[in-house]
């Protein structure tokens, strides 16, 4: 077993291939809805079909700026608070440092967030005042008062404090758990197979074996909903639709983690493997 170090991502493989596979389940999952709406809604479908390129185009743009920022932050941010660690034993990913994992995941978190709300905060507010003067002029004012209400409630400085701080903090103390999670299940061989080869400076992901790769975050997203499930019941939500969110979260999240493995597989070769540099 050998303890390796991820010095940083190559920002042009990580933001093509992920982008190319968002972009994939993008165009099959407008196409589901598009039908869905056209069998629902008859004779809407010489319609709806035009939304599929706002679909994919939209999932495209937002997926390479996020990406790109992602990828980036990380190969500044891991200098400053330490490289995420990997023990690794052939193609088996055996443990994750679970501190670095948190702190990192963090901070981009935050960093994505402000970038996020600073670019909404100049849209949103033109978008609600041209609705709420719609609402207005058509005599629609109890629409209009809690369209005012929610655009006062939005721009509040304290909601925006607590709704960043309480993002960040979830969303840290989630990866703390979920790398937590992930190493105990390594320990019983029920971790993630990958096959890396190396290249230059970087090592290259070849390939994500899919059915240990679903395991391991459908048991992960499963542990992690239990969780939130008897919080969920202990405030007062019936114990019928906390189960049922339970296990539709492991299943979408096995599902969902399975079509992502076989899509890199598949993209990998003809858009370009994942690089990262491995110490």
């Amino acid at each position: 077993m050998v303890e390796k170090k991820l010095k940083s991502v190559d920002v042009e493989s990580y933001t093509i291939i992920s982008t190319g596979i968002n972009a994939l389940i993008s165009i099959i999952i407008s196409i589901i809805l598009v039908g869905l709406f056209a069998v629902a809604v008859p004779d809407s479908f010489g319609v709806m079909i035009y939304i599929i390129p706002t679909i994919i185009f939209g999932t495209i743009i937002s997926n390479i700026f996020l990406r790109f920022t992602e990828s980036y932050l990380y190969n500044i941010l891991s200098d400053k608070f330490g490289y995420i660690k990997l023990d690794i034993e052939g193609e088996y990913i055996k443990k994750i440092s679970t501190k670095e994992t948190a702190l990192i995941v963090g901070c981009i978190s935050l960093i994505m967030i402000l970038v996020i709300y600073l670019a909404f905060s100049l849209i949103i507010p033109l978008f609600l005042n041209s609705f709420m003067t719609i609402l207005m002029y058509s005599s629609q004012m109890d629409a209009a008062g809690a369209l005012y209400q929610l655009m006062f409630l939005i721009s509040n400085p304290t909601t925006i404090a607590v709704g960043i701080i309480g993002t960040v903090i979830i969303v840290t103390v989630f990866t703390l758990l979920a790398t937590y999670i992930y190493n105990i299940l390594a320990d019983s061989e029920r971790g993630i197979l990958v096959k890396l080869t190396t290249e230059g400076e970087f090592s290259q992901l070849e390939s994500i074996t899919p059915l240990n790769f679903a395991i391991a975050i459908g048991a992960i997203c499963l542990i992690l909903n239990i969780v939130v499930g008897i919080i969920m019941m202990l405030s007062g939500v019936p114990i019928f639709n906390a189960l049922v969110d339970i296990l539709m979260s492991f299943v979408s999240a096995f599902i969902s983690s399975y079509i992502l493995a076989v899509f890199y597989n598949f993209l990998a070769p003809k858009l370009g493997k994942l690089k990262v540099e491995l110490i």
